[in-house]
């Protein structure tokens, strides 16, 4: 099999492979169903709102995201400790996507698939069972087993030490914890950008730039066809 792959990719979980924003907003109508008291007096969408900026795409330290929850809603029934442990339901909330699926069956014929991302093993982990994805990646590398979390590029030069091939790729929705680092480390990248947001450039000794910017993930193939 490596003699036929063409590179090895490195795959972001939350927002790249999984539509974690989804999934937290399933999670959180259910959450306002379960706890229509704390939230009586106030308006759905406005709270909808200020909690899904609270949470910030799930790139907000956890902790803080729960005590600034009940900050702002004190009338929740929760501690930061029960408030997070209640967080944790959220991969089942995840929705399998079957044209991803059908892509990742194709793509693991010709690349070695692997996985490096933030976050907490179970719910990672659980993230992508949930979704039916585990089993097309070789390698699974998540910070709070490894000890690094992006944008140290020690994560990102453990996960490179498993990899077949020069020609690497990094895929991610991240352009800080994911873009930048592996630029730095002269990878190849693919920057999954649905919203098309702008990013500051960081110049360094001159401007740098993804490779490739898709706007969904199901993009890639079509990316990878001309980056590799």
């Amino acid at each position: 099999m490596a003699n036929t792959e063409k590179a090895s990719l490195l795959f972001d979980i939350d927002n790249t492979l999984i539509d974690r924003d989804a999934a937290f907003l399933r999670y959180l109508q259910d959450f306002m169903d379960r706890n229509q008291n704390a939230f009586a007096n106030e308006d759905v969408a406005s709270v909808i709102g200020n909690i899904l900026a609270l949470d910030c795409h799930g790139r907000k330290d956890r902790s803080q995201f729960c005590q600034e929850l009940l900050q702002n809603y004190p009338g929740l029934p929760y501690t930061a400790d029960t408030l997070w442990a209640d967080h944790l339901t959220l991969p089942e909330f995840v929705q399998a996507d079957s044209l991803l699926e059908n892509m990742l069956e194709r793509l693991s014929s010709q690349y070695q698939l692997m996985i490096i991302s933030n976050g907490s093993a179970s719910m990672q982990h659980r993230k992508l069972g949930g979704a039916g994805l585990s089993h097309f990646f070789e390698h699974i590398f998540i910070s709070a087993e490894i000890g690094y979390e992006k944008p140290d590029r020690r994560l990102f030069s453990h996960a490179l030490g498993f990899c077949r091939h020069t020609g690497i790729v990094m895929i991610g929705d991240d352009y800080l914890n994911d873009m930048q680092p592996a630029m730095a480390l002269q990878l190849k990248t693919v920057f999954v950008n649905p919203g098309k947001l702008q990013v500051q450039v960081q110049v360094l000794e001159q401007p740098t730039r993804p490779d490739r910017e898709i706007t969904s993930i199901h993009a890639l193939e079509e990316a990878l066809t001309c980056l590799i």
